[in-house]
């Protein structure tokens, strides 16, 4: 994934120092860069994975990975004010670091019934992820499985939902979504409600499998970026 001087690759270890985006870029102000893979695990709650922040919600804050966080549906947004994530444009805004919100379907073939997973994030880091999954995880996954990412559109009845959301990683900008499966936290009042448990009949080889190889393997942009401000890229 090229982004000027630098570049986001799979298995990178990120890194290098932050910068403050110039007057004269979009998010001026906001800091930017410096974040590395050891910091890219948030939890279930859409606003985790930022590293040295913890909280609900995206509004305001920089970008230690470079990549802009999900954004789920306007609906989910008034049910849940945190959920908004409208100062980043909506899912097909081509502006977006890495390219508009994509997503891919992962679908177990081990379990009974098949446990369905989705990774959303932006069209480099799905279409990176979809190989990175297919080498280390083939062995877990049905045939019909993505091959190449499909737009996320959040009015589709069928899209993954922030109440679905197993894992966040790298700020927000990656979910690990699983079909069924319903938090009720996400749209909860109490900020102390605890996560509702996964399904106890999921597929847990997958689901492991899945969740390491993002962890590993999700695009991250190496530390030159950081004393390059000037790059040209999708994101300045």
């Amino acid at each position: 994934m090229s982004l000027g001087k630098s570049s986001a690759t799979a298995y990178g270890d990120g890194g290098g120092e932050s910068i403050v985006i110039p007057d004269s870029q979009p998010f001026a102000g906001r800091s930017a860069g410096g974040g590395t893979r050891g910091q890219l695990f948030g939890n279930r709650t859409y606003g985790s994975g930022y590293p040295g922040i913890t909280g609900y919600g995206v509004s305001g804050r920089g970008f230690p990975f470079w990549f802009w966080p999900v954004v789920w549906s306007d609906t989910a947004a008034e049910r849940q004010p945190y959920l908004n994530g409208s100062e980043y444009g909506n899912a097909s805004n081509t502006s977006r670091f890495g390219g508009p919100l994509m997503e891919a379907t992962f679908i177990s073939n081990g379990s009974s019934p098949n446990t369905t997973f989705h990774v959303l994030s932006d069209n480099s880091t799905v279409t990176s992820l979809i190989q990175s999954i297919d080498a280390n995880c083939s062995h877990y996954l049905s045939s019909s499985s993505s091959s190449s990412p499909t737009p996320f559109d959040v009015n589709s009845a069928n899209a993954p939902q922030p109440e679905q959301a197993i894992q966040y990683y790298r700020a927000s900008s990656v979910v690990l979504t699983l079909d069924g499966y319903n938090n009720s936290a996400t749209f909860s009042s109490n900020a102390n409600m605890i996560d509702s448990p996964l399904p106890s009949n999921m597929d847990m080889n997958l689901s492991v499998c899945l969740n390491q190889t993002i962890a590993q393997a999700v695009p991250l942009v190496d530390g030159a970026l950081a004393s390059s401000p000037t790059h040209e890229s999708k994101f300045l």
